[in-house]
């Protein structure tokens, strides 16, 4: 009777954390030739929430991109901060000769992966902001054309990717012609369920072993 009693603990506890919604507040700033990334992971109307920041990006030839992360973990026992290095490895070419008889299924799988988990992504807020400046001001007003050209078609890209929820988004270009520089600054809120990025985690498996075996 235990074992059954903690079998359907676990059951429900399962199907419960797949109606849990987690939230992403994703977050780009650049000002000059200064990057930051910051994403925080929200759940439980913000009882489990987690940050990473990524300042800055290094790259070293001989080992490869490396990204420093700081991570800020909230939770019942309190704020925890950690920081570590990620590093990306180049592939070896032995791995894409194997790949290659198979290549196509595989990018197909993925495109159609792709797109099932687009499909599920609920994008709650849109916020963008650029300011260019140029020492001619003709140059300064092209430029910000060219931005409120690349709105369009960034937002286009997105309705067709994600389902936008985000009544009117904030899109502003300030064309700086006084002073030179450039700041651009983008905040965007995804809202997905947890029980959608399970199954097409699980969707993702069966597909790539299936295209192993043939």
């Amino acid at each position: 009777m235990r074992v059954l009693a903690f079998l359907l603990a676990l059951t429900i506890l399962f199907l419960l954390s797949l109606a849990i919604k987690a939230e992403v507040d994703f977050r780009y700033r650049r000002v000059e030739e200064k990057d930051h990334l910051e994403i925080d992971f929200r759940a439980l109307h913000g009882i489990w929430h987690t940050q990473y920041q990524i300042p800055t990006l290094q790259l070293e030839w001989e080992k490869g991109p490396e990204l420093e992360v700081d991570q800020v973990a909230e939770g019942k026992g309190g704020r925890r901060k950690a920081k570590s290095s990620v590093r990306f490895r180049y592939f070896r070419g032995g791995w894409i000769y194997r790949l290659w008889p198979k290549l196509q299924i595989y990018v197909h799988r993925l495109v159609w992966l792709k797109n099932k988990f687009y499909g599920g992504i609920h994008c709650k807020t849109i916020k963008w902001r650029i300011e260019i400046g140029f020492k001619d001001a003709a140059q300064t007003a092209m430029a910000a054309g060219a931005f409120w050209s690349l709105f369009g078609f960034a937002l286009a890209r997105l309705y067709k990717q994600v389902i936008v929820e985000a009544k009117n988004p904030e899109l502003v270009v300030v064309p700086q012609f006084k002073k030179e520089g450039f700041l651009c600054d983008i905040q965007c809120i995804f809202q997905l369920r947890i029980g959608h990025i399970i199954f097409v985690g699980f969707k993702a498996v069966r597909s790539f072993k299936r295209a192993r075996r043939g």
